[in-house]
């Protein structure tokens, strides 16, 4: 709402806004609400100064009613002061159920693929980072207008899968007493001696051994999700596409991209602006993994997908563009997939760093840590972070029932305004749209206004740029300005008028909490 508000202005005064435009909130008041970078993008574009461009937009922009003020900043800034009147029209609005939500995707289906982890043990703290993530993001872009779908890719073929089922088959031996060593990356994690005994029960013939193991283990990371409160759509097989392989390595050939080298088949990622080319087939005929997930992501295209989002872990990141060239290869635009890395997660025991590798048999698993803290505060510390940089938090933090913690803050701004609203309830007074906002004129009350009418921008940018971190953001900005409010001025007071208004403007922002909680799947509880 602000944001085009502002943008509206400015096109009317030099016509179309370019793309890299961006409108920002001032931390610092005494500057303004919103700040514009226009005046320097146009500056580069005409060779002018930018605070000289920021001055003659100043002086147009001042006369127009949606702005107090409107004041050039440091070197060319334009910033905005919001009108009274345009407060109070975005108020009138910010009691809606939906208050928020947009169309700004219109429609747009995407495919949204995250977690995707091995079935090869429980899931760890940077597998729940991703999940924190992916589950965020769908949430807003949906609530954007986007049409979303989520899936989970089951890597059940391949080296590390079969790692695991000989790490398994020298469990069962060790527990019948046979000497037995792990094979070379194998796998030394307790969980694998818990699925050999129930094997050496004979319940299962040998032959179901394998089946058994991938089943049991994803079984358990659903189990683990669903304790979480992250759930898919769909769960895809990689072994599903093994026999779509010979197909896009027919197309490969076709259009030139693929060739033969010391016995493996090559794929010429170099043509896409990869750093070497890729095998598709070793020497002995075995697919690899990157011509599987090809086949997969095509797969994903003709189910008729308008965009793909991928969120993969750390160590991903050179994978990137061999597979955005093979999209482009099989005629497909590469723009089409979209990937982000989630960076490391280090968590803090007794001041050391908690080692999280499966194969070293010492890691801490995502349950392990529900059972420390709850699946709230775990998502809104797994969210604190921009995804690309690495994320590090203190679990003795995150246990704590104070405002030190973030989340127990922000959760703690809506209890404390259910208290407000059911006192003010019992004491007969109540609220309604058609409230003097004009009464609403203290410094936290304007501030607190601001940031409740911001709130769908805060919605669309968090969904364009693919940024749930911008949401949880938001959060503790609105919620310290309530704290801030409730600690200075009364709600429930002997002016009628004065109570009904600030009611109203409360239950605003209980509004946007909740939406916004909800939205990062975390709980709004009434009492705490």
């Amino acid at each position: 709402m602000i944001n085009q508000r502002i943008i509206n202005a400015l096109e009317s005064c030099v016509g179309k806004i370019p793309p890299k435009h961006e409108i920002e909130l001032i931390k610092d008041e005494s500057w303004g609400d919103f700040a514009s970078n226009l005046p320097f993008i146009l500056a580069q574009e005409k060779k002018v100064s930018a605070k000289l461009l920021a001055e003659e937009l100043a002086k147009k922009l001042v006369s127009y009613p949606d702005f107090a003020q409107v004041l050039v900043g440091g070197n060319g800034f334009l910033n905005f002061t919001i009108s009274d009147k345009l407060l109070q029209e975005g108020l009138r609005i910010a009691s809606d159920e939906d208050f928020g939500k947009s169309e700004v995707g219109r429609g747009e289906k995407i495919l949204l693929e995250y977690v995707s982890a091995n079935p090869t043990g429980p899931l760890n703290v940077v597998q729940a980072r991703a999940a924190a993530l992916g589950n965020a993001l769908g949430n807003i872009l949906r609530f954007a207008g986007f049409s979303v779908t989520t899936e989970y890719y089951v890597n059940d073929s391949g080296t590390q899968v079969e790692l695991l089922y000989q790490s398994l088959l020298t469990r069962i031996k060790e527990l019948k007493g046979e000497k037995a060593e792990l094979p070379e990356g194998g796998y030394p994690g307790k969980y694998l001696l818990d699925i050999a005994k129930e094997i050496l029960t004979g319940r299962f013939p040998e032959t179901e051994w394998r089946q058994y193991l991938l089943t049991t283990i994803l079984k358990n990371q659903q189990s683990s999700l669903a304790k979480f409160g992250i759930h898919f759509d769909n769960f895809v097989n990689e072994s599903k596409f093994i026999d779509r392989i010979d197909e896009v390595l027919k197309k490969l050939a076709k259009v030139g991209k693929s060739y033969e080298k010391e016995g493996a088949l090559w794929f010429r990622a170099t043509d896409f602006g990869d750093t070497e080319d890729r095998v598709l087939l070793t020497k002995e005929g075995r697919p690899t993994y990157f011509i599987t997930d090809l086949a997969y992501h095509i797969d994903k295209l003709a189910r008729g997908f308008d965009r793909l989002i991928n969120i993969w872990g750390p160590d991903h990141h050179g994978y990137i563009a061999r597979l955005k060239g093979g999209i482009a290869a099989l005629g497909y635009p590469s723009e089409k997939l979209e990937i982000i890395i989630a960076q490391q997660v280090s968590l803090l025991k007794e001041k050391e760093k908690i080692a999280m590798s499966k194969r070293a048999g010492e890691f801490i698993t995502l349950d392990e840590v529900m059972d420390e803290i709850s699946s709230d505060a775990l998502k809104f510390f797994l969210l604190l972070r921009k995804a690309s940089q690495h994320l590090e938090f203190d679990i003795a933090l995150a246990k704590k029932s104070t405002q030190e913690n973030p989340v127990y803050y922000v959760q703690y701004a809506h209890a404390r305004i259910c208290n407000i609203l059911k006192f003010a309830l019992e004491k007969g007074t109540a609220s309604s749209k058609g409230v003097n906002l004009s009464l609403l004129h203290e410094p936290e009350e304007r501030r607190l206004a601001k940031l409740t009418i911001y709130f769908p921008d805060v919605i669309e940018r968090a969904a364009l740029l693919r940024e749930p971190h911008r949401l949880v953001y938001f959060l503790l900005d609105i919620a310290t300005a309530f704290h801030y409010f409730y600690e200075r001025q009364r709600v429930v007071t002997d002016n009628k008028e004065l109570t009904q208004a600030r009611l109203y403007l409360c239950q605003c922002v209980q509004k946007v909490l909740a939406n916004g909680l909800s939205l990062i799947g975390v709980s709004t509880p009434e009492k705490m």
